[in-house]
């Protein structure tokens, strides 16, 4: 999967994430903790990804 998709793909979490808190489907506490815990996910992800592109390019 290209960088482009994968960050794609976590922006629809988050918005998808955000949505669902505005319609009700998810409670504030629950929402919040949720808002704190994808952006941790994400550069977990994302700093493999880029460690691995600065080996490749040495």
């Amino acid at each position: 999967m290209t960088p482009i998709r994968t960050d794609l793909c976590w922006a629809a979490a988050f918005l998808t994430l955000a949505l669902a808190n505005f319609v009700g489907l998810i409670t504030d506490r629950d929402a919040a903790t949720m808002f704190a815990i994808l952006p941790a996910l994400w550069v977990v992800t994302r700093g493999r990804d880029c460690l691995s592109r600065s080996h490749r390019e040495v």
